[in-house]
């Protein structure tokens, strides 16, 4: 229903009650009640303009990939090209129980470091390419590729990190080429998961400037790639590395004793960041179809 046809409603309304008031009782009777209806609707408008201003103010604290519009039957579509904003913390983990984790050793790192249950199909050195051809995943008895075990696995999510090994790589287009692959290769196994891209975690500033080929400005070029793959491919941007930066941009010296690998403190500091940044899960359809 729309605003005017309400307001219409309650000035009929209105206007009714007034008419039979002075008819009944006198015009006298009614602005003796008038004067409190005065008090009572100013109470009920400071509480509205109360109750309004703590809505506007955690608007970005709603979990929704798609949200009610004001006109019924219509849909706002989500911002792809947007990072996935903060919203109201989980209460429990078990969003993440149909979940599929794929990266390489700091995944692996989060995976022991939290243990999280969901699934992790992760190695070390692990890279956009590898996904698909490196058999580094038991499933019943055989190893496979990443890419072959999703096909055995009942999922409904997908949360991918993936570039910090590629980039020492030279073409920078070529990696995002590669990740847009493995985006489709998912969906051509289940069409209706939830994908979420996971940026790409900071380092420390002496591996930045130490390390032959990881380097932090490489880092912020791929993620912003990233983000603009995620609007391509409309999937979900998580931008956990914007959680792990200091002042200067890099991960902090406190965070992994080797400046790239986190502790356990930050390994669950990226636990809690999931847990605050996800997607209403009924904007999904269902399990991939086997």
């Amino acid at each position: 229903m729309k605003m005017f046809e309400i307001l219409n409603i309650f000035f009929k309304l209105f206007f009714t009650l007034v008419y039979l008031t002075i008819r009944e009782q006198g015009v006298k009777v009614f602005f003796m009640k008038l004067k409190k209806s005065i008090v009572i609707i100013g109470i009920l408008l400071i509480a509205g303009i109360i109750s309004g201003f703590v809505v506007f103010k955690n608007r970005n604290m709603l979990p929704a990939a798609v949200v009610d519009s004001p006109n019924d039957g219509e849909k706002i579509e989500y911002d792809y090209s947007k990072s996935v904003s903060e919203c109201v913390a989980m209460e429990d983990e078990i969003y993440f129980k149909d979940a599929v984790f794929v990266g390489d050793s700091r995944t692996e790192g989060f995976m022991n470091l939290t243990h999280l249950d969901a699934t992790f199909y992760t190695h070390i050195g692990l890279t956009v390419d590898t996904f698909f051809t490196d058999p580094i995943v038991y499933i019943s008895g055989e190893k496979v590729s990443i890419k072959e075990a999703l096909k055995k696995t009942t999922f409904k999510k997908v949360y991918i990190m993936l570039g910090i090994n590629e980039t020492g790589w030279q073409y920078s287009e070529l990696f995002k080429r590669k990740y847009g692959e493995i985006i489709d290769t998912i969906r051509k196994i289940n069409p209706n998961v939830l994908i979420y891209i996971e940026s790409i975690l900071p380092v420390s500033q002496e591996i930045s400037e130490t390390h032959s080929y990881i380097k932090q400005e490489k880092i912020n070029e791929y993620n912003t790639l990233l983000q603009d793959l995620a609007r391509e491919k409309e999937v979900y941007y998580i931008d956990i590395a914007s959680s792990m930066k200091n002042e200067e941009g890099f991960l902090p010296t406190d965070a992994a004793i080797d400046g790239i690998h986190l502790n356990k403190e930050y390994a669950l500091k990226w636990l809690q960041y999931l847990k605050n940044h996800y997607i209403v899960e009924n904007t999904q359809k269902g399990d991939n179809e086997q």
